[in-house]
């Protein structure tokens, strides 16, 4: 269904910082939005979709499958946030679930809808990949502080030289 989002809103989004609310609301029409019941799952580990999304109203988690661990909630996520970044700018399945923690409301973002808008110069569109970099940065930067807490915990010799492996 077509988003009807007050372009003001998204100004208050971190993906759309730096954007006029003429500029949310190019990136607005782009969007179709989401009603998700509680349990709902929006998208699973393995599956291809490049789709960006911005959670408007209620709370998502997002899981990982270990197959030693099985499945550990990595995060929750608020009214504001951003998920499927990765899959959405590196064509590779998606490596989590994301499922509905309560009913929310959600922007999905298309690739191909983002493509258009990037076809044509769009600002807007410059504007929220950049501030998408920003967001990714920050939590690949959260990531390698847990995986350095990790390795403090469990200091052992190949634990070092699988990170080392990891990391290169």
């Amino acid at each position: 269904m077509p988003a009807k989002v007050d372009p003001q809103l998204l100004t208050k989004v971190e993906l759309f910082d730096n954007l006029t609310t003429q500029q949310a609301g190019e990136i607005l029409a782009a969007c179709t939005e989401i009603l998700c019941t509680a349990g709902r799952v929006i998208y699973e580990t393995g599956q291809t979709e490049r789709a960006l999304y911005i959670l408007l109203e209620g709370t998502v988690e997002i899981d990982v499958a270990s197959p030693r661990a099985g499945e550990r909630q990595l995060a929750q996520l608020e009214k504001g946030s951003v998920f499927g970044e990765s899959s959405f700018f590196h064509a590779s399945p998606h490596s989590a679930t994301v499922k509905a923690l309560s009913d929310a409301r959600l922007l999905r973002l298309d690739r191909d809808q983002f493509n258009a808008l990037l076809q044509k110069d769009n600002l807007a569109a410059l504007r929220v990949a950049a501030n998408a970099a920003k967001i990714l940065a920050a939590k690949l930067q959260q990531a390698d502080q847990c995986i350095a807490g990790l390795l403090e915990a469990y200091a052992g010799e190949k634990i070092h030289e699988a990170y080392a492996r990891f990391r290169s």
